[in-house]
């Protein structure tokens, strides 16, 4: 495989809403009923109520497998429509695209019906978010403490929602993801810079099963109308220094104003020592026999010394396992990395890669026309070029995260975050 198979994006057919009706359908059949159709929002709440009328409306055929009629607007939708008999569907939705970041919520329905003879059936399409809000927020002591911070947020693919302080400030915007199916956590990475100097490190997981039950949920998964605050604060030792940041996070559903703690996992702090520098990674119990050197964060293109990227990692127990996950701000690397995926067993970039003994990644980065070795499990050292995603990145403008996890041969784990930039 070439880069430019691997960089192939799937294309997607755009439909045209029109107020029309199917010709395929005869006007005047003796088989006939007809419908009255609405659209509204699922019960919502008070700080959600969504306005459906300008919705765009589709009706299709589940007997002829057809689209019978469509509008551009709820509201142009005739109080009255005359069809054969039959079965149907009817959607609605928030004009546009889902998209798996947004800027807004988007709402989405469909109600199925029968068309009787002589019967004027009626169907109301519910719409409900198709998606889940975040909205992060930073406390006083928080303001005082940093300045400069990047906050991740992903459901586990190369989707990621991005906070930068250059950009976002102390009040980012609420922003929207589409949740993948069986999603149970989410992770929050935090990478920041103290006023002091000092680089700090965060990752965690949040869960939202603690919730669901107080909620009487059926489902710990994370679905469309959850709406998610996350609330970053500081950690200080005994003499008032920033060591690391604590994350609280609730949620309320769709159909309520209510919100609920949420479980916060995982948590893994590091102070980065005094002086600013590489995004020092953080670690658990016995971390300590791990070392993960990873550089800076920058701004790359195909120009950029791949050099600059080499990643050293040194265990004295021994390495057990180097996984290695990636995050974008970028659709088209998103769609290069699920590519990766279905095309090299074993390397799932989005989930996180296995390096250890891993042929296949070997094999990846020799069709690309690069050099790889890959550690065997019980090595003492390695050095991971990120500097070979350079050449694939460039043509990727966005932000692209690299994390690696590091365990070793006692179990004891380090992690740390890598950021690159392509303007």
């Amino acid at each position: 495989m070439n880069i430019s198979k691997i960089l192939m994006l799937g294309s997607f057919a755009a439909l045209c809403l029109t107020s029309c009706m199917n010709e395929e359908f005869p006007e005047s059949n003796a088989r006939q009923g007809s419908m009255s159709l609405t659209v509204d929002q699922l019960e919502p709440s008070s700080t959600r109520a969504v306005e459906t009328a300008n919705f765009p409306v589709l009706i299709y055929s589940l007997t002829e497998g057809k689209q019978f009629a469509s509008y551009d607007k709820a509201s142009l939708v005739p109080n009255k429509i005359v069809m054969p008999v039959g079965n149907y569907y009817a959607e609605a939705h928030t004009p546009g695209t889902l998209e798996k970041i947004m800027s807004a919520p988007f709402y989405s329905g469909r109600d199925e019906f029968e068309i009787l003879q002589n019967i004027n059936t009626v169907s109301t399409v519910v719409c409900r978010m198709a998606n889940g809000s975040f909205t992060v927020k930073f406390t006083d002591t928080f303001a005082e403490a940093f300045s400069s911070w990047t906050v991740s947020i992903d459901d586990g693919t190369a989707s990621a929602i991005i906070y930068t302080s250059d950009r976002d400030g102390l009040n980012p915007a609420t922003l929207y993801m589409r949740f993948e199916e069986n999603v149970s956590a989410l992770n929050v990475n935090f990478v920041g810079t103290t006023t002091s100097g000092n680089r700090i490190t965060a990752s965690n997981r949040l869960t939202k099963k603690q919730a669901s039950e107080q909620y009487d949920s059926d489902s710990e998964y994370f679905s469309g109308g959850d709406a998610i605050v996350i609330i970053f604060n500081t950690v200080e030792s005994t003499e008032g220094d920033v060591t690391g940041v604590s994350v609280n996070a609730n949620i309320s559903f769709e159909e309520s104003d209510e919100s609920f703690d949420m479980e916060v996992e995982d948590n893994v702090t590091d102070d980065g020592g005094e002086e600013p520098g590489g995004n020092e990674p953080g670690g658990g119990a016995g971390s300590d026999a791990i070392s993960l050197d990873l550089p800076e964060d920058m701004v790359v293109s195909a120009a950029t010394d791949p050099s600059l990227g080499d990643t050293y990692i040194a265990a004295e127990n021994g390495i057990k396992s180097i996984k290695v996950k990636m995050s974008s701000t970028s659709e088209d690397m998103i769609a290069s990395l699920n590519d990766l995926a279905g095309n090299y067993d074993g390397v799932d970039f989005i989930s996180g890669a296995e390096v250890v003994g891993n042929q296949e990644m070997v094999r990846l980065f020799g069709d690309l026309g690069q050099t790889l070795a890959v550690p065997a499990e019980g090595d003492t050292e390695y050095t991971f070029p990120i500097g070979n995603f350079f050449t694939l990145l460039a043509f990727l403008p966005g932000e692209h995260t690299f994390t690696l996890i590091i365990t070793d041969m006692q179990g004891n784990t380090k992690d740390g975050l890598l950021k690159l930039t392509v303007e």
